[in-house]
């Protein structure tokens, strides 16, 4: 699992605007990368945990089986985010969501998935979800999860 821990902060930090955006109300609604584990891969879970340790980084569990490891965007992305988005003078927070779920695929089966996200926070209502597509950052994804053991579900 060594490989995956030193991979895990250079996928977090790729998430800089790429300019090809979507924006959503609803969680259900974010684009993820998927894959299937015959069983829980431990490693991996441990080692996004390890990853999200920089200045600024915190973990959140907004639900059972979903941690955001939530990090302080660049200065020059923020006022992008918050200029485009006529955002709140909040700091806006670009997420790593990983999300885990069991399925009926036999006993132990597991499916992670991974979606990535700027929150912009309104100047009135909820923060706003901005999707950034990075075509590169799902490439390594995928990778991250084969490494780990897993079946990549499109």
């Amino acid at each position: 699992m060594k490989p995956i821990t030193a991979l895990l902060p250079i996928f977090l930090a790729a998430c800089a605007p790429q300019y090809i955006e979507t924006t959503v109300t609803d969680p259900q609604d974010l684009p993820v990368r998927r894959a299937l584990f015959a069983q829980d891969p431990a490693g991996l879970h441990e080692a996004f945990r390890a990853a999200c340790d920089s200045p600024g980084d915190t973990l959140a569990t907004p639900s059972r089986g979903i941690i955001q490891c939530r990090t302080l965007p660049t200065p020059d992305f923020a006022a992008f985010l918050l200029l485009e988005y006529d955002g709140a003078l909040k700091t806006p927070t670009v997420v790593m969501q990983k999300q885990k779920r069991r399925t009926d695929a036999g006993p132990g089966s597991t499916m992670i998935e991974f979606s990535y996200f700027a929150e912009v926070p309104q100047k009135s209502g909820n923060a706003r979800r901005v999707y950034y597509k990075d075509r590169q950052l799902d490439q390594l994804l995928d990778q991250m999860m084969r490494a780990a053991g897993g079946q990549t579900v499109e």
